[in-house]
């Protein structure tokens, strides 16, 4: 090699470096912008507080982790129905479960039940019916919708729950970090307990050959979306331990800034690879930035133009991160 080579790899072999390790880890774009804002937030706000903060955080959190599963199934999975199934989660417990003695802890479980029947209506109606995943899911999210402003045409007050403590702590824990991890708990258990993590990988990844492979292709991806509406009925609960209020207003709050928390994460769009990680460290970094923005005092319709750049290079930096990837060997 000669001088002048050498001193060119030298030159690019840092930056080459630092392009392999994105590469490798793709949730580590979405973790340095995270922390540089939330630098940026506790210098502009000195009262910012943990726990108040984890708990605002929560229900977009939340919205992003239930939106992963469908996603990494492949096929172009993105769940629309994700919020209007949060909002229903919650209107279900002011109307139906509280009213006739199930206002407790128990009131949980069941949402989350009927959450992922929901999610496996919606997984069966692609599976099944051979329908692309962006139909079906629209189609969810309207009759999700139209559900939520029939139970509540105007918002319900609902006051002295346990649900209360996801604003604040429940014990020494604070409560918006007790709200991210149940359903961060459910995707352990399923995916790191069972073979079903590296199932939906691969049947993400490329399903003919999974299902070549002896993989039960539909039975997978069908999971996938009952487990994101397992994960999207918690945030109903938690949304309503915020305002201590349910109301239809928020059945469209999480739609897509859900999905952009998702592609900041680094998790690709088509699907199998990524985790709930990706998604929360997405969804940290969107929230500092409402935070950081509120504070500069930044109009609310720049807000939109900014979620759509994220998104942008988001998906650009996934795709470049994808073939990368399988240019090597």
């Amino acid at each position: 090699m000669s001088t002048t080579d050498h001193a060119v790899a030298t030159a690019t072999s840092p930056r080459r470096g630092l392009r392999s390790l994105f590469t490798r880890h793709t949730y580590l774009f979405a973790v340095v912008l995270a922390v540089v804002l939330l630098v940026a937030n506790l210098a502009k706000q000195p009262g910012f507080g943990v726990g108040s903060q984890l708990a605002a955080l929560a229900p977009l959190g939340i919205a992003a982790m239930a939106s992963v599963p469908s996603i990494m199934s492949g096929r172009g999975g993105i769940d629309l129905s994700i919020s209007p199934l949060m909002t229903l989660s919650g209107l279900l417990y002011a109307t139906q479960l509280q009213p006739n003695g199930l206002g407790g802890y128990v009131a949980l479980p069941v949402l989350m039940v009927g959450g992922a029947l929901v999610g496996t209506l919606t997984g069966l109606l692609i599976v099944v019916g051979r329908l692309q995943p962006i139909v079906v899911t629209l189609s969810m999210f309207f009759v999700l919708t139209g559900l939520d402003l029939k139970l509540a045409p105007s918002p319900i007050t609902v006051s002295g729950t346990w649900m209360a403590g996801f604003a604040e702590s429940m014990g020494p824990v604070p409560g918006g970090l007790v709200a991210l991890a149940i359903p961060a708990v459910v995707w352990l258990l399923v995916t790191r307990l069972t073979t079903y993590g590296s199932l939906l990988r691969s049947v993400g990844g490329n399903d003919v050959t999974a299902f070549t492979s002896g993989v039960p292709v539909g039975a997978v991806r069908v999971l996938a979306y009952a487990m994101g509406g397992a994960m999207a009925a918690v945030g109903g609960l938690v949304l309503i331990g915020l305002v201590s209020t349910a109301e239809s207003g928020t059945s469209a709050a999480y739609t897509l800034i859900a999905i952009a928390a998702v592609a900041l994460g680094g998790i690709p769009l088509q699907g199998g690879g990524g985790g709930i990680a990706n998604a929360l460290a997405g969804a940290a970094a969107i929230y500092l930035l409402q935070s950081l923005l509120g504070v500069l005092q930044v109009s609310q319709t720049w807000l939109q133009v900014i979620y759509g750049a994220l998104l942008i290079g988001a998906v650009l930096f996934g795709a470049i991160t994808a073939a990368e990837q399988k240019e090597k060997p």
